[in-house]
């Protein structure tokens, strides 16, 4: 009997060690109230308005570093804290619905999440980013109700992007910035910054094998069509305009042959 009393309180301890495991599995949606414009819709990602208390923003690039939540709709929320129907309710945890986009690149679940230079609209990471979590689910098919929009870049051209929803995961934090290869030599770095990434060892010695090629056949044919024009100028002066359009046309094989060396390069280590 004694033994079955013993045992009692062991199995409470459990039971609340596995409610508790249980409880944490599950992860509820936390959403908290804050005042905000009409603009901000379900989906949009907010920040923190510099300038008001308990205010919220569209989150961009530019105000990433107070990214708060995600916006919801009142019952998109498992725990509402302070509930008030006149305020916007702001995901903080859990798993909520977000607009993205696919200006950086198509999303697939797993992707983390970031701002965009669209104000309320989230992309694919990159490094040094801010993001807002985790993909949940892919920027594709009927659930991600997705539309296309026509923006102009910075550099004034237009292209078409995907906007959408998908599922993230709230997890506010940052993607480490991009540390430079010290490893690399300065011709990989010079490759890297001409062509936005890592070129290959043996692509650069290639090109660099046809750079000294060309170069020295450049050289050699102006070398010998500028001394050539000198001598048949000093042994004939009255063929001096023949002489003349004779080296315009090694000059334009020369500019021929230097583009065509240089187009070679470009495309062994693009």
């Amino acid at each position: 009997m004694y033994r079955i009393y013993a045992v009692i309180p062991l199995l409470l301890v459990g039971i609340i060690i596995a409610s508790g495991a249980l409880t944490s599995a599950a992860s509820p949606n936390i959403s908290h109230p804050y005042r905000g414009s009409k603009d901000i819709k379900p989906g949009n990602l907010v920040s923190l308005d510099s300038t008001q208390d308990n205010y919220v923003e569209p989150a961009n690039l530019n105000t990433g570093n107070r990214l708060v939540g995600i916006a919801v709709g009142d019952d998109d929320s498992l725990v509402a804290i302070d509930a008030d129907s006149n305020r916007i309710q702001i995901a903080t945890s859990g798993v909520a619905t977000a607009l993205v986009s696919d200006l950086n690149g198509a999303i697939k679940s797993g992707d983390q999440i970031a701002v965009s230079p669209f104000s309320g609209i989230g992309m694919k990471a990159q490094p040094g980013s801010r993001i807002i979590g985790l993909a949940q689910s892919a920027l594709s098919g009927e659930e991600a109700r997705i539309s296309t929009k026509e923006v102009t870049d910075r550099d004034g051209d237009k292209k078409t992007i995907k906007v959408g929803y998908i599922r993230v995961s709230v997890a506010i934090g940052s993607v480490p910035a991009a540390q430079p290869d010290t490893e690399q030599n300065a011709i990989q770095r010079l490759a890297r910054s001409l062509t936005g990434h890592n070129v290959s060892t043996v692509r650069l010695v290639i090109s660099t094998f046809i750079a000294v090629i060309a170069l020295i056949a450049l050289v050699a044919l102006i070398y010998t069509s500028v001394y050539g024009t000198i001598i048949a100028i000093g042994r004939n002066p009255l063929a001096k305009a023949s002489i003349f359009r004779a080296l315009l046309s090694v000059v334009g094989l020369v500019i021929l042959t230097a583009g065509v060396a240089l187009g070679t390069i470009y495309l062994i280590i693009r």
